[in-house]
């Protein structure tokens, strides 16, 4: 019987009141390290139009979340304020046996104060694409410093990719690594209700910002709509969904185009299993959610091949392409309308997600970390 440790979760993205999807796959991670431990989550967060700071409490599957919210001024005083409300916080603790940091910057700054100050050893699970080559964001001098000061005190760096570990250490933020992928809940994902189309649905769930590419696939369905094949593209998300409701609406292809919002995981599901297939065109990646989520419904995926799309991507699982290539998209697509890509069967992909992305094999591979640091 494993001995029920007391972990930290701290985040620099988490679900909370300001965005209810930002970092949904960190509670997720918690959520499986919870099959095991006993799990606190501590996420500080500035809002807008709130009148003091306000701590509010829930548990959620044995996870236990506290959110403590303040009000946001500039940069330098909400990093402050977050730093004295997190001490405030985690000072009311007897003790935790080991912080998991998660998306090393700001947050890993409470990990190493209290490594410093009460030999609190943490670990750290990267999540940020800021680090990739790809991504156009910009790591700011102190930004980069001080994270190099955390993870060069983490006892393991933890990214969701194996090409997230390796820009990160190209970077010079050297610390001993191990992938360690995203979860994917099978009581949500699953193929249990599949249905069968008349007409050949893709479909694109993201943010619907410029890493997606979405203009890419909108270019590509509209070309072959032009050519006469008949079939359906869904796509929408959390996202700026104000571009494709109008080319929805000047198009002569309005009715195979087909934009929606926000879903909850339950909708997303059901989107995936009305699908025949998943598209995601994007300029760059970590391990995306949807691709494994794709993979649980038995679904298959044409993806870009960039971040760690291709390290988890079985044959017949669907086509990796080359970022941006809009005619090898193009191709791509045209042969799944054509029938002409031979593909596992749903069941085979839904057990590969199954053996690699369980919350218990996830939990197992934290726990195996875990009992190392702590040896």
């Amino acid at each position: 019987m494993k001995t029920k440790l007391n972990i930290l979760f701290l985040a620099s993205w988490f679900p909370s009141k300001k965005n209810i999807f930002d970092g949904d796959f960190v509670e997720r991670h918690a959520k499986a390290v919870a099959l095991y431990h006993k799990v606190t989550v501590i996420y500080v967060v500035g809002l807008d139009n709130i009148s003091d700071v306000k701590r509010e409490e829930e548990e959620i599957d044995g996870l236990k979340i506290t959110r403590i919210y303040f009000l946001s001024k500039n940069k330098l005083a909400n990093q402050w304020t977050k730093f004295r409300l997190y001490l405030k916080e985690i000072n009311k603790y007897k003790r935790f046996d080991l912080i998991h940091v998660n998306v090393t910057y700001p947050v890993g700054l409470i990990a190493l104060y209290f490594k410093l100050k009460n030999r609190i050893p943490y670990v750290i699970t990267e999540h940020w694409t800021g680090y990739l080559p790809q991504d156009p964001s910009k790591i700011s001098f102190t930004k980069s410093f001080l994270t190099k000061q955390i993870v060069k005190n983490a006892s393991y760096l933890l990214p969701v990719s194996e090409s997230l570990g390796n820009a990160i250490n190209h970077l010079g933020y050297n610390c001993k690594t191990k992938t360690i992928r995203n979860v994917v809940d099978f009581k949500v994902f699953n193929f249990n209700n599949v249905e069968s189309n008349s007409v050949f649905k893709f479909l694109h769930i993201s943010n619907l910002t410029f890493q997606k590419n979405c203009e890419g696939i909108l270019k590509v369905a509209n070309r072959l709509w032009n050519e006469g094949f008949n079939f359906e593209l869904h796509l929408g998300g959390n996202g700026d969904l104000k571009p494709f409701q109008e080319y929805k609406a000047s198009s002569i292809f309005a009715d195979n185009l087909c934009v929606f919002g926000s879903l909850s995981q339950q909708e997303v599901a059901e989107k995936m299993n009305q699908a025949n297939a998943f598209i995601l065109f994007s300029r760059f990646e970590n391990q995306p959610c949807v691709q494994i989520e794709s993979f649980a419904c038995g679904l298959p995926v044409l993806a870009s091949d960039v971040g760690g799309i291709k390290e988890v991507f079985p044959i017949g699982f669907g086509r990796v392409i080359e970022s941006e290539n809009e005619e090898e998209l193009y191709s791509e697509m045209k042969n799944f309308l054509e029938n002409k890509i031979e593909l596992k069967s749903k069941s085979e992909i839904h057990q590969f997600a199954k053996d690699n992305f369980s919350m218990k094999k996830i939990a197992d591979d934290f726990e195996e970390i875990y009992n190392e640091v702590l040896e």
